[in-house]
This record gives structure tokens, sequence and C-alpha cells, in this order.
């Protein structure tokens, strides 16, 4: 067997089991990128600082994944597969006791991008042992499908015991956790990998360190803009203008450094073929869109007044989705290849159907088992997109661009996030002004409704042993919260209209796609 280059040879035989162990190992390594998605919160709290300031903080380390990924599957040639992990690990460690003990931004933002690294060491070096696990015809499919899933469902797996500390604890707790599941990676590294694997390290040289670090400072550079922008309008900032335009250079200058080198970290030849260019496509809008679940679980807490349990628990039913409509994607494609754009065609049908679901019953006060079932909905469409999304992509160029493909969907995910956090705030910033002003405008002496229902108010007061000038002022002020429910739910509304449009869009594509290849299909027969 061909994982027995890296497997220690009394687990040969129980592919089972070493298929369990490479999952946990991955998931301890990416619990530390994701841990905090559900919590943002009480992270702002600690430290004091804006939203803002949190965000770039925590997505950091995602410009530490895409930084390392290309060169990571060089590194992994080169050392021993124990003795590389091992050290990931143990770095990992330190990285979290400084994170529990920093009280500064700054450094905790270095300490994030450097969790991000080690993350990408562990993720890219268990997803190729995955691979060699598994059997030739099947390899990517079933390889992918275990690697993105639990990519995908580990920021709400991780957010229960997450939910379960800031409960009982201060979140920072949740360090010792993160810290249990490495030293059990560690556990598991020693028992399951040799410790000299059969295979000649792969010499490191022409490796391209200086394009790795103009790209490391033009996607820090990108994060900012596009995370402090919206704050700050846009290119009316000096610092954001400046940023933007260094953003702009460095990565200019990679692009340049890639199409020249002989060896380069990317191999930009893949976007001649016009099928990765439309796949990169589908995976920009699909990332995207399906972030707008992080709207309903802010409507949950500012809306509903859900605590961060409740949060984690709607988010189980996310994952039951996800789950559900993986396996069925991974058995449609296994039986019949040419299954696949039929897979797209209805994951954005479903996509549509979810955005138009909420669109259409979002209410002030939905009860969780309302709430929960778009949630399911949004999942089981996120399964069934993301596999043949990445297979798509992956698939569609030619592997003697070695890691390209999957390193550009790494790219292509972090630019969806970093689109998805400026669009939605600045979406909800100019529909929330748009319609607080219409509020606005109607609330007048000649509006009778506004005169009742103040004067309602005022009575229950009143009645209640508050003085009139308590029961006005109060009253003021449960009209002002109540405008402003009702300018979010709007908000939201116009949002998700927004999504199923551009979903109905991308089906008409796909359909037009498909019927346009069997029309030519036909002819060639």
């Amino acid at each position: 067997m061909e994982q027995s280059i890296y497997i220690n040879n009394w687990l040969n035989r129980q592919v089972g089991l070493v298929r369990v162990s490479l999952i946990l190992i991955l998931f301890a390594a990416v619990a530390q990128f994701a841990s905090f998605g559900l919590i943002q919160a009480h992270v702002v709290s600690f430290y004091g600082a804006q939203q803002e300031d949190i965000s770039f903080a925590l997505q950091i380390a995602y410009v530490g994944i895409i930084a390392t990924l290309p060169i990571q599957f060089r590194l992994q040639k080169h050392f021993n597969t124990r003795s590389y992990l091992l050290i990931a690990f143990i770095a990992g460690i330190v990285l979290n006791v400084g994170c529990l003990f920093t009280h500064d931004l700054v450094l905790f933002s270095i300490l994030r991008f450097l969790t991000g690294v080690i993350t990408c060491i562990v993720a890219g070096c268990i997803l190729i042992v995955l691979f060699t696990t598994l059997p030739e015809p099947n390899r990517m499919l079933v390889g992918v499908s275990l690697f993105f899933s639990l990519i995908l469902t580990c920021g709400v797996l991780i957010g229960i015991g997450a939910s379960w500390v800031v409960l009982r604890a201060n979140w920072t707790e949740i360090y010792y956790g993160l810290i249990a599941l490495q030293v059990m990676a560690i556990l598991l590294c020693i028992c399951i990998f040799k410790a000299r694997p059969a295979m000649k390290p792969y010499p490191l040289y022409q490796i391209d360190w200086s394009g790795g670090i103009i790209f490391m400072f033009g996607a820090a550079a990108t994060l900012y803009v596009m995370v402090y922008g919206p704050k700050r309008y846009w290119f009316a900032d000096p610092a954001i203008r400046n940023t933007a335009i260094f953003a702009i250079v460095s990565l200019t200058l990679f692009l340049f450094r890639q199409a020249s080198l002989k060896r380069p970290l990317v191999h930009l030849s893949v976007f001649k073929f016009g099928k990765f260019i439309f796949a990169i496509f589908l995976m920009l809008l699909f990332w995207g869109i399906k972030d707008s679940i992080n709207l309903i679980y802010g409507y949950s807490v500012m809306v509903l007044g859900w605590n961060s349990a409740d949060v984690v628990n709607s988010g189980l039913f996310n994952i039951a989705g996800v789950i559900v409509a993986t396996f069925i994607a991974v058995k449609v494609i296994m039986r019949n290849k040419q299954n696949l754009p039929k897979l797209l065609l209805f994951g954005f049908a479903i996509m549509f159907y979810y955005h138009l679901l909420v669109y259409r019953h979002l209410t002030p006060d939905l009860s969780f088992a309302e709430l929960c079932f778009p949630i399911f909905v949004h999942g089981f469409a996120c399964g069934l997109l993301f596999v043949p999304v990445s297979v798509f992509c992956i698939a569609a160029v030619p592997q003697s661009t070695g890691m390209t493909g999957i390193v550009i969907c790494t790219y292509t995910r972090f630019i969806a996030t970093l689109n998805s956090i400026a669009g939605y705030y600045t979406l909800q910033l100019n529909y929330n002004q748009q319609f607080k002003e219409s509020f606005l405008s109607k609330l007048t002496p000649e509006n009778g409704l506004v005169t009742q229902r103040q004067e309602l108010y005022k009575g229950l007061f009143v009645s209640k042993g508050y003085t009139p000038g308590e029961a006005a002022g109060i009253s003021n002020m449960l009209l002002a919260k109540s405008l402003s429910i009702q300018s979010q739910l709007l908000t939201l509304r116009a949002i998700f209209l927004i999504g199923a449009i551009v979903m109905a869009l991308v089906f008409a594509i796909l359909l037009t796609f498909a019927v346009v290849n069997k029309v030519k299909a036909a002819r060639a027969g």
C-alpha cells in the first residue's frame, strides 16, 4: 500500500484507523485557526478594541496560510514527515501559550499570523498523506471532500467547545483546550508515522523565497484595505489609499516574478485554461455568497437575543446539512463524473431557495425551530456545491502544474472572504441608513400611528410607577430600538434578495453552458 511510505508497518492494514487519526490531527491544526469565529464579541471586549481590529487580527492567520502553502508543498518533501509535524505542533503550543498571556493587539496579530503558518504546514502535510491512503481512482474526490468538509464545519465544531467555555469561564480558557488537542495530535503523530520514511528528501533549491515574502506583504496589505476600508470611506482616507497602492504594486511584482521564473511558486499557465477560469469564478461566487450565513447568526444575536450556545446549536443543523449533502455529492460523482454539472445546477438552485426563504420569512420573532430550517438548507447547498466546485477547479488543470490548482483555490477562498467582509458591511451600512432615513421622515406629530404607540408606552410605564417625564423618555428609547430593529430586518431582506438574484443568474449561466455543451456533443456525435 502506498501509505506505507509514511505510516508505520503495523498500521498498514488498519486503513480506516489511519484515516480517522489523520482527520483528528488535521482538526487539531485547523481548530486553532477557526476557534474564535462565533465568540468575536468576547475577544473584542478582552482587548478593548474595535470590531475591525479584531477582524484583522483573526483574518491575518489566513494570510499566513496562503503565503506558506506553495512553499509548504516543497518543504514537506525535504523533511522527515513525523519530525516535521511534531515541530509544527510544538510551535503551535508555544503560540497558544503566547496568545493566552498577551494583552497587546499588535502582538496578538503577529501570533495569529504565525498560527496560520503552522496551520498551513500541518494541513498541507496531512492532505498529501491522506491522498496516499485512498485508492487512485477516487483519491482526489474523496480526499478533497474529507479535507474541505472539515474546513467548512470546523468553525462550528470548535464553537461548541468555545461556547461552553465562555458560559462558564473566561474565554481565554479556550487556549487550554487547543493545547490539549495539539498534545493529542503529537501522540497520534508519534504512533502512526514512521521515524524514518522510505523516501529520499527532495532538495530545497530555487525556491522563490523573495516572491513568497512579497506576496505575504501584498496579501496583508489587501486584508488591511478590505477590513478597514468600509469603515474609513475607502480611498478618502490616506492610509487606505497608500496601503492599496502598496498592495497593488506588491501583488503585481509577485505575478511578474512567477511569470518569469523557471520554478515558480504558482504556475500562471493554469489561467490559459478556460474551464479553470470558469471554475474559479464559480468558487469565488460560492465562497462569497455562502458567508451570508453570518448575517443569520448576527440577526439571531442582535434581534432574537440568542446567546453563543444557541448560535452554536443552530450551527449544528448547518453541519448536518453539509455532511448529508457531501455524502450525496460524493456518491453521485463516484457513480458517474458526468453528474458534476447537474450537482452544480442543483446546488445553486438550493442556494437560491435558501436566500429566497430567508427574504420572505425573516421577522423579529422567529423561533429556534423556524430559523434552523434555513440554516440546514444553507448547509445542504454548501455540501452539494463545494465538492463539485473544488473538484472542477483542480481537475481543470494538468498534473504538470503540481499543486497550483489547490493553491489558487485557497487564494480564491481568501479573496471571497475579504469581499464578503467588505461587501456585507457596506450593504448593511447603506441599506440601514436608507431605511432609517425613510422611517425618520415619517416620525412626525401628524403621524397617528407614532403618536398612538408613544402614548401606549407612556401609559404602560406610568401605570408601573414611573413619572410622566421618565415614561416619555423610556417610550422614546423603545421607539428608537423598534426603528433600529425594523431597519436591520429590512436591510437583511434586501441583502438576501440580492443574493437570490445573483444565485438565479448563476443558475441561468450554468444552464446555458450545459445546453450549449450538450448541443455541441450531439453535433460532434
